[in-house]
């Protein structure tokens, strides 16, 4: 061991004399000899201030006595207490409990003074007695606020660990009570303040409606006094609105203009559009064989009622409603959707319904005798493309998506051709809507019924399948005339074809006003295809896109005419 590094010398110095002491060494040699030497360092020069064998036993003896003391008296505490609060007793708080132990354990402490002060069995002097007295009153104060804290402590920790306070029962029903009060306060002042709202609510109504009075006067009067200048300033403003939306579509077209393009478009290509319209107008063909074919299927009849609705649709609306589901589809890929949305279109009922009729014998003398007559009811109910969104579950986003490809045509306006009648809203150069018809032709009550009945719905937009006045097709506006005009008929809800075959072919130059016309061929199908109510002059009332006037001597009606027909 090199015993340089705990001496001040020099390594070579400190090895050199073996004969100097070497303190250090003997001082540290192990812990016994340095709690020795630092016992001895730190008691020398000093008074030995340890307390006696005797004084121990004493201080010990003390101790005992006031804790006997002070458990007689927290007894007869706890005693006295109990017999006063004793419901309360379970919900005093262990907080309120260490209150009271330390003021116990003060007390304690006084009477073990007391009785000191007053013995006289020791023979001592007051001097003596006082010290004890001090001692023992610092011993008992030491151990109460040592017990307080510890209890402070356990507490603390207490609370912390289990996140909860402890209320006695008055002082949770106090903070109940002043959360009420706080609550009722709060309501109060909100009626006050909804009251308050709307008085001033409508003050500022009836201020503006004076004042808007006011300008609407004011504006009237300017107008009225120079009308050139109030033409200047209308030309202004609508330059101004003219160029804020030129603006605006400035910006939509170098910022989102081509995501608006591509929601406003069909995204399939011509072909398979146009080749599952064709699919489609094969599947409306074969539901029309199958209503020309009932008799044929359904034989032995007596009667065969037909109900029917027109057969057709909207050519944009399908492509709009696949565009939606499926982009830019393909025609093979849709053939499954579409078979769908046509069992969502139409619904082909029939309806047996048997009758006891009786016979009606040529023998006076004989009874008429009872037979069974049958009859077949056919109904056919366009539901229209407009309910296939909702039934195969589209969203709401979906659902406009499909309005508006249907507004803009897809951005392809030309696809089903541009003189569709039914599809492409509008009115030709030779319809009107403010047509009209010439008084002597009004002297025929039943016309004069019919034409009042057919121009309340001058406006009403053509649907295919069409029976109300929210939405007609063209034969469905014919039917809903001829049934709700008050002439006594009814006929039910006829196809085109099903109201040739009611009326009475009537040769084109013996034509009247309130007979019906028919048209073929304006989209395919066999037999009429459209009909309207002829008014005289030339011109009809018919369920276009919307109902309006038509004169039928244009090209394209006299290229589709079939014939007149008179209600019987």
């Amino acid at each position: 061991m090199d015993e340089g590094l705990y001496t001040r010398e020099s390594r070579d110095e400190a090895s050199l004399d073996e004969n100097k002491v070497r303190t250090h060494a003997t001082k540290l040699k192990n812990k016994d000899s340095a709690r020795r030497y630092y016992e001895q360092k730190l008691r020398n020069g000093k008074a030995d201030n340890r307390d006696s064998a005797e004084e121990q036993k004493r201080k010990e003896k003390v101790h005992k006595q006031s804790q006997k003391k002070a458990n007689d008296i927290e007894k007869k505490r706890k005693s006295a207490e109990a017999k006063k609060k004793a419901d309360q007793e379970r919900n005093v708080s262990k907080s309120s409990g260490a209150f009271s132990r330390t003021a116990a354990d003060a007390l304690t402490g006084i009477g073990i003074v007391s009785d000191m002060v007053c013995s006289t069995d020791d023979g001592k002097d007051e001097s003596s007695v006082a010290e004890e007295v001090i001692d023992t009153g610092g011993y008992i104060a030491s151990g109460a606020v040592s017990s307080a804290t510890s209890m402070v402590k356990n507490k603390k920790y207490s609370n912390k660990m289990h996140g909860r306070k402890e209320l006695s029962a008055e002082k949770e029903a106090a903070k109940q009570k002043a959360q009420r009060e706080m609550q009722r306060k709060a309501m109060e002042k909100q009626a006050r303040a909804a009251e308050n709202g709307g008085k001033i609510g409508r003050k500022i109504t009836d201020k503006a409606e004076d004042m808007a009075a006011l300008l609407l006067e004011t504006v009237k009067e300017f107008v009225e006094d120079n009308p050139i200048a109030s033409l200047i300033i209308v030309l202004v403003l609508i330059l101004i609105i003219a160029l804020m939306g030129l603006l605006g579509s400035c910006s939509a077209m170098g910022g989102g203009g081509g995501d608006v393009i591509m929601g406003t478009s069909y995204t399939a290509t011509d072909e398979d559009i146009l080749g599952t319209e064709d699919d489609y107008k094969d599947l409306e063909e074969g539901l029309q064989d199958d209503i020309d074919n009932i008799e044929t299927d359904y034989p032995d009849y007596d009667e065969y009622n037909y109900y029917l609705d027109e057969i057709g649709h909207n050519p944009y609306q399908l492509a709009a409603i696949l565009t939606v589901l499926y982009e830019a589809y393909k025609r093979e890929d849709v053939q499954a959707k579409i078979q769908e949305i046509f069992d969502i279109q139409y619904e082909l009922t029939v309806e047996e319904v048997v009758e006891t009729r009786y016979t009606e014998p040529e023998d006076e003398d004989e009874d008429p005798e009872p037979y069974d007559y049958y009859i077949l009811n056919v109904y056919l109910v366009n539901n229209t493309l407009d309910v296939v969104p909702d039934e195969l579950g589209m969203t709401d986003a979906e659902k406009q998506r499909v309005a508006l490809l249907l507004y803009t045509f897809g951005n392809r306006k030309y696809l089903f051709g541009e003189d569709d009648i039914y599809n492409i809203p509008g009115e030709g150069d030779d319809d009107s809507s403010e047509h009209h018809v010439p008084g002597e032709y009004l002297s025929d009550e039943e016309f004069a019924r019919m034409l009042s009945e057919a121009e309340r719905y001058l406006g009403v937009p053509y649907v295919w399948g069409g029976y109300s006045p929210s939405g007609f097709d063209c034969s469905g506006f014919v039917s809903y005339v001829i049934n709700h005009c008050g002439n006594g008929w009814n006929y039910g809800r006829l196809t085109a074809n099903g109201l040739r075959a009611r009326t009475a072919n009537v040769p084109a130059s013996e034509a009247k006003p309130g007979d019906l016309i028919f048209f073929q061929g304006t989209y395919e199908t066999s037999g009429a295809s459209h009909v309207g109510i002829y008014v005289g002059g030339g011109w009809m009332i018919h369920a276009g896109n919307p109902v309006h006037y038509s004169n039928i001597n244009t090209p394209y009606w006299q290229s589709h005419f079939l014939g007149y027909g008179r209600i019987q």
